[in-house]
């Protein structure tokens, strides 16, 4: 089971799975992926008020992906912690590539941090 099963192509770029934990300590977009639910995890610092973690999560994927924040749309679960995103005017590929780059970087980092 892999991130790229959280990730599906769309007529109009792509669509992301994400399970959200708001109000975590770190901001960690994506932080990990969940293979029982086919889903991306992400930890937002925001609290899910007024649209407040969708907003940090629109953010934060626009930033790693190097979009503009209106090219991501939350599609569903707007006021849930499992979002449906689409990602206009970026294949697939190209998102796993960059989300699971970035998702090895952080795990290499967690691991320096433990044995130092």
């Amino acid at each position: 089971m892999s991130l790229s099963e959280a990730i599906r192509p769309h007529p109009q770029g792509c669509v992301i799975s994400f399970e959200i934990v708001p109000g975590s300590s770190r901001l960690a977009v994506p932080s990990g992926y969940n293979p029982w639910r086919h889903s991306i995890e992400a930890r937002l610092t925001e609290e899910p008020i007024k649209g407040r973690a969708n907003r940090q999560l629109i953010e934060e994927l626009a930033r790693t992906l190097g979009i503009s924040e209106q090219k991501i749309e939350v599609m569903s679960g707007q006021k849930s912690s499992k979002k449906t995103i689409l990602v206009k005017g970026i294949i697939r590929d190209e998102v796993f590539k960059v989300l699971a780059k970035k998702l090895e970087m952080q795990r290499s980092q967690a691991l320096k941090d433990k044995e130092g």
